[in-house]
């Protein structure tokens, strides 16, 4: 594995270190896990033998226009990487001491631009199905300079560094010959996005640089009910949900018509080989979320057939190509160019489907995080670990009542907690009640 050597500052990597002239772009993942928290010395031997061998964590910002990584030259700090918080057992405590971790800085000068947090004696968990409830646990919040690794890259990072046995992670997709239409749908994405965002003044608010997370989840097995009930994805299971809490955030301020909202989805490119290569091996497309559907299973369809043409279409395969000859500058033009258009980002990543532990802990829940900037005021993830997904909002505070949006995705999805394990016939009634379709009748 090549480590330190020769690696290359990617069009979207530049992207990233030039927004970091004005905001940190941090990414990463809180993981939460059950049980009492381990050893920080035990958990810094892990962490920083493992990092070691990871070369997107052995690298340094580069100078000025510099084209490749600078590589790591001293040893890795333990005081500098791995760090600890204690006495966060108070209602709210958890809470603060992970959005304050958002805009934290991180490592900078000699010290690659990553770290790991253990977040101690955090009694109370806030956005499991039904609620806040106390329990025994802890957090890990590993964070990342996003034009060093993106999110898949960083939870590939996060299974290599934390983990008892070894995980599959996220897919990683071989590349493929492009397909026209997908360049035509490249370039039908351009133009409509000439024309911005209309009917959502809130998203066009004067962004405050005051960032916050937030979460809900819901059990795994109700959204596979759903996706079986609707012939369709988890992923597109939950950016239906996404579009009903946009309706019901919006209806809270706004009474009235809803308008649909485009959003920004993401989209990993990388492949076999790549699945710890530094940088950011990302594309995106832009989707519609139909907030306007007077139903959930309406919704649901117009997803469906969005995701669908994404995938017909060889979206994924186009745009690694487009990237890859790209100009050096290209993602920063086009990250200026896309801003205004799609003020709302979003990203599925599955950390694991199996069960994983970290020196004997488990892992019950995960969330990616993206610290939002002042031409995105919003970013929206959906996390698979734990048996749950995870939908965690950043948001600028400019955004009125944004801090409501994962409950109601959430209630969108499993509005009757007790009733999230209900088997087969149970989800597609549910789904009828809602205006959408049982298993067996078309999508």
């Amino acid at each position: 594995m090549n480590v330190n050597g020769g690696h290359a500052i990617g069009p979207i990597d530049r992207a990233f270190l030039a927004l970091a002239r004005q905001h940190q772009p941090t990414t990463g993942f809180f993981l939460d896990f059950a049980g009492p928290a381990p050893d920080v010395d035990a958990l810094a031997e892990r962490v920083l033998g493992r990092a070691a061998g990871l070369p997107a964590l052995n690298l340094l910002r580069p100078d000025g226009r510099a084209r490749r990584w600078r590589p790591r030259t001293a040893d890795f700090d333990p005081g500098t990487h791995v760090r600890r918080r204690t006495g966060l057992a108070e209602p709210g405590a958890l809470a603060d001491a992970t959005n304050a971790l958002l805009s934290h800085p991180l490592p900078g000068a000699e010290h690659p631009p990553w770290d790991l947090w253990l977040l101690d004696g955090a009694a109370e968990r806030d956005g499991a199905a039904g609620g806040a409830g106390a329990r025994d646990g802890f957090r890990l919040a590993l964070r990342v300079h996003h034009a060093v690794q993106d999110g898949v890259g960083a939870a590939h990072s996060a299974l290599a560094l934390l983990g008892d046995a070894a995980a599959a992670g996220p897919p990683l997709y071989p590349a493929r010959l492009p397909r026209p239409a997908g360049a035509l749908l490249a370039a039908s994405d351009a133009v409509r996005q000439l024309g911005g965002v209309r009917g959502w003044p809130a998203l066009r608010a004067h962004p405050t640089r005051r960032t916050a997370w937030t979460s809900q989840d819901v059990p795994l097995a109700r959204l596979r009910q759903l996706a079986d009930a609707w012939r369709t994805s988890v992923n597109d299971v939950c950016l239906t949900g996404l579009a009903r809490a946009v309706r019901a955030w919006r209806r809270d301020g706004a009474p009235g018509a809803c308008p649909d909202l485009p959003v920004l989805v993401a989209m990993s490119t990388r492949g076999p080989g790549q699945r710890y290569a530094p940088g950011n091996h990302v594309v995106g497309y832009r989707l519609v979320l139909p907030s306007a559907a007077p139903r959930l299973g309406d919704a649901a369809a117009q997803v469906r057939r969005q995701t669908d043409a994404v995938r017909r279409t060889g979206t994924r395969d186009a745009r690694r190509l487009a990237v890859r000859a790209a100009p050096h500058r290209a993602g920063e033009w086009a990250m200026g160019y896309v801003k205004n258009a799609v003020p709302v980002g979003a990203s599925s990543v599955t950390v694991a489907d199996e069960e994983l532990t970290c020196l004997g802990a488990r892992l019950t829940g995960a969330s990616m995080f993206y610290d939002v900037h002042d031409g995105l005021l919003g970013y929206v993830s959906f996390t698979r670990a734990g048996g749950v997904v995870r939908c965690g909002v950043v948001y600028d505070a400019a955004l009125p009542r944004a801090a409501d949006l994962a409950r109601h995705w959430r209630q969108a999805l499993c509005p009757d907690p007790a009733g999230a394990q209900v088997g087969m016939a149970g989800a597609a009634e549910a789904v009828e009640e809602a205006g959408g379709v049982g298993p067996g009748a078309p999508a």
